[in-house]
């Protein structure tokens, strides 16, 4: 996800693993494919499943400008 002028686009919240709340409309993230109630697994490379939302939004507002995020979905 390549950030622009506003940031990634993207919420995230949870203790443990911590998940995608919303995405923003038109937003780097939705143009990557992000959506609602994926899991954040990994931040630039970096485990963090089990890291809350406020350590992993640290770990993205701190990181680069392009952040890659990997993110699973829970089965149904």
């Amino acid at each position: 996800v390549i950030g622009d002028a506003l940031g990634w686009g993207i919420v995230v919240r949870g203790k443990a693993p911590c998940y995608v709340q919303a995405v923003d409309p038109g937003s780097p993230a939705a143009a990557a494919g992000v959506k609602i109630r994926q899991f954040v697994y990994r931040v630039n490379g970096s485990f963090v499943l089990h890291l809350d939302y406020k350590t992993v939004t640290r770990l993205v507002m701190t990181g680069p400008r392009v952040v890659v995020l990997e993110v699973m979905e829970q089965l149904e």
